[in-house]
């Protein structure tokens, strides 16, 4: 007896086991819809076209959204989920490395297709991957959150309801650029203008306005099809079409009888848009497509057969704002009008592509003839990181003024017909291997001074011409100080004009001791490129009102040195030498600021060494003055400032000359100041100034003797030999930390930042 209930309440617990578990009927489509947010099973959409990415979503009858339940052979209670479209919901298979993510496929993959229930429909079910004995959930209940096949049977993402789908027909439709109106060339290129369509068995008709054309009125799933869903509609404006009006071009479909639209374009007929080059400014290159990738704008070589791909080069500038006057534009690449734009899933990515938010530009010319753009969304400049050819453009640059590195941001937007002028003869871009044009180039500005750095004896001048057709004279002209002056022309093709470039020597380099003059009348120190704003140079500058303000051999100078090679300093050594006065008293006060201006490059380190003293005049009751050293965008040191150091002297030790070195380099190339201020009103004197270029580059010889890394709160300098003086300096010049090395590997302890780390005279450049 007891075996005879044993054997009939497991019967029964079978029986309520397996009516637990919901079973789909055969052919009948369902939505699966998740018990906890109430989204539907389905693809996610990406630019209203869905993708193969099995996500929860909102329910819109799709086809893409019903599933029927298919049996797999032998194994009850196993399916195979098809939809509406012929997609099964499958686990990826093709990356071994990847046990999670799931995917719409065409076909079926073994254990990677087939899903068993558990659980009936009232409370919920699952569905268990035969692959790995795991369930599917997704992480997330917003709409568009993507399902995995990695959760466990209690996952709250994880439950499911069955309704029988509702399948709504209506063809998926979408016009790629909506909400632009179409600006269609009356008599010139058709304007392609790209719709997706899918779910349906309809033909689109598309409904032309009077004055326009298209090449093909009706278009058959068929046509969708070969297209993966994609078609284009050739659009023409006639001679006949009405102008500064909008017409409207429309989609339907007949369905029982009845007309019914799917969408509208507006488009307004216009004259023919004129074409453009957009050509880099240091460079004859031009903005064409990546030749990897003709998705992405990048800096091509001109084709000048158009017939050939050289149209992919050529661009329109389309006002966003007809008949207003705000410099946004579209930049709309010729033939394909695909819009440069920004990458909507990006801040720096650039791309070929339709209408968006991102395709709006700000388009400018500057009074010197060069073009800047700048993305609307992003607010920064267009740009490219180098300026050969496939070097791409991003729309996340920050602006720099004739740069000479990158980010290059500076354009010329070239009329198409004048890049092969034969009668143009200007040139369009002048590159300088070292120092600055002054002033900046401009095709109609012929004369120019070339700013010479501190470095720097020969300077090679490059020129690009506005046309391909004109002949450069004297390319690559070689400028020095002596004779001082180069000239480089444009020939127009023809022969019958002629554009003569000047370019004049002017040295910036550092010559603050007056070239040795000790004359009276000329060694006065601003003729020789000090400034201060509020010093008269005969008063401020002299111990005696008309005297010499340079003194050779100074009586009463002193430094600090080994006079006997002892191996003892001193501060008894007699200084022979040339010093300058520089002074805040009289006219000058402490909020005087002496200058000297020299020309610097980036990407150099350089090193500045000098003297300094106090040489008189001891306000009462100041024991100790202090003096700031250093280098500033602007001459009266209110600028950006590069490098400040302060060094302190007292008033015990008059005339005596201490060392000043610091290392720094800079932001830009161009014109900094070297700044000499005060704190008190003290007649002091320097002497012996320089600045040293050093290399950022370690050569040959010395790249094997240190190497320099970064790890975790340190920087380890290794390869120095033990008593060689190690110092670090930050982008300011400022000493940072300074050790002798007692071993092969020597750490130091800094925060993270831009560092120099100086052996000797070699110096590396690290980041941490």
């Amino acid at each position: 007896m007891k075996k005879l209930l044993l054997t009939l309440g497991l019967a029964l617990a079978w029986l309520f086991g397996n009516a637990q578990n919901f079973t789909p009927e055969a052919g009948v489509f369902y939505n699966l819809k998740q018990t906890i947010s109430g989204l539907v099973v389905g693809p996610s959409v990406s630019a209203g076209i869905s993708s193969t990415q099995p996500s929860v979503v909102a329910l819109t009858n799709k086809k893409s959204q019903a599933f029927e339940f298919i049996p797999v052979d032998g194994k009850p209670g196993t399916y195979y989920m098809l939809n509406g479209e012929g997609m099964y919901l499958n686990m990826f298979s093709t990356d071994p490395g990847n046990y999670w993510t799931s995917v719409f496929e065409t076909a079926t993959n073994a254990l990677y297709s087939e899903w068993t229930i558990e659980g009936d429909n009232e409370a919920g079910f699952r569905l268990k991957l035969s692959y790995n004995n795991l369930y599917l959930a997704s992480d997330n209940i917003t709409d568009g959150s993507a399902l995995y096949t990695d959760k466990a049977v209690d996952h709250a993402n994880g439950l499911f309801k069955a309704q029988v789908a509702t399948i709504d027909d209506r063809p998926e439709f979408i016009v790629f650029e909506k909400g632009m109106i179409y600006e269609i060339e009356v008599d010139g290129n058709p304007y392609p203008v790209k719709i997706f369509g899918k779910d349906h068995n309809y033909d689109i008709k598309v409904n032309v306005p009077a004055g326009f054309y298209v090449d093909k009125t009706t278009y058959t799933p068929a046509d969708f099809a070969a297209g993966s869903g994609t078609v284009k509609v050739d659009v023409f404006a006639l001679t006949d079409a009405v102008r500064d009006q909008l017409h409207e071009l429309t989609f339907s479909y007949e369905r029982g009888g009845a007309t019914l639209y799917l969408d509208t374009i507006k488009m307004r007929p216009v004259d023919i848009f004129e074409r453009f080059y957009m050509k880099h400014k240091t460079s004859n290159l031009v903005v064409g497509n990546h030749s990897a990738n003709a998705n992405h704008p990048a800096l091509t070589e001109l084709n000048p057969n158009i017939e050939e791909g050289g149209y992919l080069q050529r661009v329109m500038l389309r006002k966003v704002n007809p008949g207003v006057n705000d410099s946004l534009f579209y930049i709309v690449q010729d033939g394909t009008y695909a819009m440069m734009r920004k990458v909507p899933s990006s801040n720096w990515d650039v791309e070929w592509g339709y209408y968006s938010p991102g395709s709006v530009w700000k388009v400018y010319q500057r009074t010197d003839g060069i073009w800047e753009v700048k993305n609307n969304v992003t607010t920064k400049w267009l740009g490219t990181d180098g300026t050969t050819v496939d070097s791409r453009l991003y729309d996340d640059k920050t602006f720099v003024l004739n740069a000479t590195g990158k980010p290059y941001s500076e354009w010329f937007f070239v009329p198409a017909d004048d890049m092969f002028d034969e009668t143009i003869s200007s040139l369009s871009a002048v590159t300088l291997s070292a120092g600055l044009l002054n002033p900046v180039f401009s095709p109609e500005v012929t004369s120019y001074e070339v700013l010479s750095p501190v470095d720097v004896n020969q300077i090679t001048i490059s020129a690009k011409a506005t046309s391909l057709a004109t002949i450069i004279d004297n390319n690559d002209a070689l400028l020095e100080a002596t004779p001082g002056s180069v000239v480089i022309s444009g020939v127009s093709g023809d022969g019958n004009s002629t554009t003569p470039y000047t370019f004049n020597y002017k040295a910036l380099g550092f010559d603050w001791n007056a070239r040795g003059e000790t004359n009276a009348s000329r060694s006065v120190p601003s003729q020789w490129g000090w400034k201060c704003a509020n010093a008269s140079w005969v008063g401020a500058n002299s111990t005696a009102a008309g005297t010499v303000r340079y003194i050779d051999n100074p009586a009463g100078y002193y430094y600090i040195g080994d006079t006997l090679n002892t191996g003892t300093a001193t501060d008894t050594v007699k200084y022979k030498g040339r010093i300058m006065y520089i002074r805040w008293d009289g006219n000058v006060t402490t909020t005087g600021v002496y200058s000297y201006p020299v020309m610097l490059q980036e990407g150099k380190n350089y090193t500045f060494k000098g003297k300094y003293a106090w040489n008189s005049v001891v306000p009462s009751g100041v024991t100790t003055t202090k003096l700031s050293i250093g280098f500033n965008s602007l001459a009266d040191n209110t600028g950006t400032i590069v490098s400040s150091n302060d060094y302190f002297v007292e008033s015990t030790k008059l005339q005596q000359l201490y060392n000043a070195e610091f290392a720094f380099s800079v932001p830009a190339t161009g014109i900094y100041y070297l700044t000499i201020a005060s704190d008190a009103t003290i007649l002091a004197a320097v002497a012996d100034l320089e600045i040293v270029g050093l290399e950022t580059s370690v050569d040959k010889n010395t790249a094997s003797k240190f190497t320099v890394i970064s790890k975790a709160q340190e920087l380890l300098v290794s390869g120095v030999e033990a008593g060689n003086k190690i110092s670090v300096y930050n982008v300011n010049g400022q000493l940072m930390a300074e050790k002798v090395a007692a071993s092969h590997q020597t750490g130091f302890n800094l925060g993270k930042g831009v560092y120099f780390v100086r052996v000797n005279q070699t110096v590396v450049k690290v980041i941490r």
